[in-house]
This record gives structure tokens, sequence and C-alpha cells, in this order.
């Protein structure tokens, strides 16, 4: 009896720690290794008082980092391109979960999370204790890569 090669995507996730004004968002899991046609679910948390919006990134292999979509505490909005093929999930805030529907070779990538406030929903109270300009949290830990292969 023969069987069918298992086909497995490694999700490798950057865990961003430590930057801006020593800031620190993370990721979990570091990687992920799932076959094709499964879900991937990849979460993102920080508590940074304040942050309201949390960005999702993917960066292929030898391509250009790639905007996916955010989630705050009012609404999710998903890039065209991964329309069908996202969710995001969480509370907009301090927790936001990535989720790649039906996997396949091509979401072989890393995936970035990155949390940041935005002026539109801060109230007067904060704003005069907050920076003038946006602050950006994000990974930077290199060390995983998402891989695919048959086994």
């Amino acid at each position: 009896m023969t069987t069918a090669p298992s086909v497995f995507l490694s999700i490798s996730i950057l865990c961003l720690s430590g930057t801006i004004l020593c800031k620190h968002v993370a990721q979990t899991p570091n990687s992920l290794l799932k076959k094709e046609k499964e879900s991937a679910k990849i979460g993102c948390f920080h508590f940074v008082k304040n942050y309201d919006v949390v960005q999702w990134y993917k960066q292929s292999q030898r391509s250009k980092l790639q905007f996916m979509g955010y989630r705050n505490i009012h609404q999710d909005t998903v890039e065209m391109e991964f329309n069908e093929k996202i969710e995001l999930d969480g509370d907009g805030r301090n927790n936001v979960s990535l989720t790649i529907k039906d996997l396949e070779l091509k979401d072989s990538a890393v995936y970035f999370c990155a949390a940041y406030y935005t002026v539109i929903s801060i109230t007067s109270d904060e704003r005069k204790n907050s920076p003038n300009s946006p602050m950006l949290s994000s990974s930077q830990h290199y060390s995983d890569f998402l891989l695919f292969r048959s086994i």
C-alpha cells in the first residue's frame, strides 16, 4: 500500500520585541508546521497603554513586505488581495490574532504584527499626555522562517 506524501506548511512568526521607546509586541507561537488546506492562527499581543491598532504584514522569500490588514477597537480592514484568505480577531487593542485559511505553498512566509496608537480614538485627556507623533512597535526577531516541504 502506498501513501500519498504529506505536504506541510511551516509558518515562522517573527516575534517583535524591544523597539521604539522600549515598547514590546509579541507573537505566538514562534513557528507553525501545518498541512495544506488547514488553517494557521497567529496571535499578537502587547500591553502598551493607548495603542489601539494592530497591523499584520507578510514577507515571502525574496519579496517585499506586504501589508495584509489591521484591526482596531472599531473595525477590521483587510487588503483586497487577502480578503478571502485571512481573518482578524481579538479586542483590537491589546490582542489581535491572524488566521490564514486554506493554506497553500504561497502562504509560506514570515508574518509580522505591529501595534501603534492613532489620535483618532484618543480622548482629549489622553492626548495631553501623549507625544505629538504616533509611535509604532513591531517585532524584529529573525531566527525563525516559514518553510514549505513535502515529506
